[in-house]
């Protein structure tokens, strides 16, 4: 348990606060303001982009706790978290308690701060099994150095993604024991409109709603394993932005900016044949009535609509036409290798 008390966390007073400026989340906020004024730990699990770490500075800010935050991976090691001594001062005059560097962990139990660690799945066992003791016990003790005790409100936070399971660890029972778990989805489509509209500051509900639209339709594909986040919807809606700075062609910028801002940020299933660029397609062709709208094509049919249909679905033609072009380069490259 933590032993030393330093502040607490007020929910009702906290809360309002900590909810100003975050769209949505109010249970999550909730959940987390209550888990920390009870001295328990936190498992957040969620897809990337669904706000973890944007709530947890917002918490940190309002409650005036310092944040400390790690990566998991494969390089972590004990001593980066707990910290070590100075080989060349050790050397030179021995083992001093001045001579040691805090990690994060330390820094954040003598000042009863939050200790996040992201993509905790990715961390090796033997560096999980650290946390035990100040989670357990509020308190750990390091060789030649002694005993660091908890400060309330020390609240370890672990957030992973349930459905990354490439370089992940199997999270260990004991440590799940001693963690309480709150899942972050994604959020309601209005609730994205709202966030891609206070972070890019357009005001163009149009190119808005359809960027979402395509981020969510990524997350229903049946060749997609994970689709894209909110993050792809602010992105194809700057870079839509800032093409049309240059001319108003909003028909070519939309081919541009959708592949830019989508490709990278799907996951595609290992036994799919199509490309990213092929599954952007394939959802521009059922969002057309949305698509139609946004670059006009809702008008009657005169000459420029008419044209600008034509040259939205030439820039589709090509972006198929690579695709076959993509796909005919690879199967001769695998047959040319398998025949040597």
């Amino acid at each position: 348990m933590v032993t030393k008390l330093r502040k607490t966390i007020r929910t009702p007073e906290i809360f309002i606060k900590a909810s100003e400026g975050v769209v949505g989340r109010e249970i999550e906020i909730k959940s987390i303001l209550a888990a920390m004024d009870a001295g328990k730990h936190i498992l957040l699990e969620g897809p990337p982009g669904t706000s973890k770490s944007t709530v947890l500075r917002k918490i940190a800010r309002v409650t005036d706790t310092s944040f400390y935050t790690i990566e998991g991976n494969v390089d972590l090691t004990p001593s980066k978290m707990v910290g070590h001594f100075n080989p060349s001062q050790v050397m030179e005059d021995g083992y001093r308690p001045e001579y040691f560097e805090k990690g994060p962990l330390t820094r954040a139990m003598e000042e009863g701060g939050i200790f996040y660690i992201e993509e905790f799945n990715r961390m090796p066992a033997d560096v999980s099994n650290v946390l035990i003791s100040p989670m357990e016990e509020g308190e750990i003790s390091i060789p030649r150095y002694g005993a660091i005790k908890a400060v309330r409100p020390f609240t370890v936070i672990a957030a992973q993604n349930p459905f990354d399971d490439v370089g992940t660890v199997r999270v260990s029972r004991a440590f799940l024991d001693r963690i309480c778990l709150i899942k972050m989805n994604y959020q309601s489509e209005e609730e994205e409109e709202q966030i891609v509209r206070l972070r890019t500051g357009c005001e163009d509900l149009d190119i808005i709603s359809i960027a979402v639209k395509m981020a969510r339709k990524t997350r229903e594909h049946s060749d997609v394993k994970l689709g894209a986040s909110v993050r792809a919807a602010i992105d194809l809606v700057d870079i839509f932005a800032s093409l049309q700075k240059l001319s108003d062609q909003p028909e070519q910028h939309f081919l541009i900016a959708a592949p830019m801002a989508l490709s990278n940020k799907i996951w595609l299933n290992e036994i799919t044949s199509k490309t990213p660029e092929g599954i952007i397609d394939d959802i521009r062709s059922d969002l057309r009535a949305d698509l139609d709208k946004l670059l006009g094509h809702d008008e009657d049919e005169t000459t420029g609509s008419l044209l600008r249909r034509k040259v939205y679905e030439k820039g589709l033609d090509k972006n198929k036409e690579r695709e076959r072009e993509e796909k005919e380069e690879h199967y001769v490259k695998k047959n040319s290798s398998s025949t040597r």
